[in-house]
């Protein structure tokens, strides 16, 4: 019978590794959406997409129309502006 300490510890795979720190981090927020293979079901939900974006926009719209309506100055919806990073190159004021 062996006694003592083992003086290596035994290593794990990589691929126990990865499922430890997936195992680690938890569940994802969210549903998982599994791609339908029919093209018929692809279709419809294509079809389902286009009119809930175009019923979301003629509500949107309805709102904005009847809350411009109601107010003594003119509504304006803001959109956030474009941030442009542009780097100089090395100029210097050294002469």
């Amino acid at each position: 019978m062996a006694q003592g300490k083992q003086k290596f510890k035994a290593r794990k795979t990589a691929a126990a590794g990865k499922k430890a720190a997936a195992a680690a981090r938890g569940l994802r927020k969210g549903g998982r959406v599994i791609a339908p293979k029919k093209t018929r079901v692809i279709q419809q939900q294509k079809v389902k997409k286009n009119l809930e974006v175009t019923i979301r926009k003629k509500i949107e719209h309805e709102v904005v129309m009847k809350a411009s309506a109601k107010l003594p100055k003119k509504l304006s919806l803001l959109k956030a502006p474009k941030v442009e990073t542009k780097k100089d190159p090395g100029h210097s004021s050294k002469s």
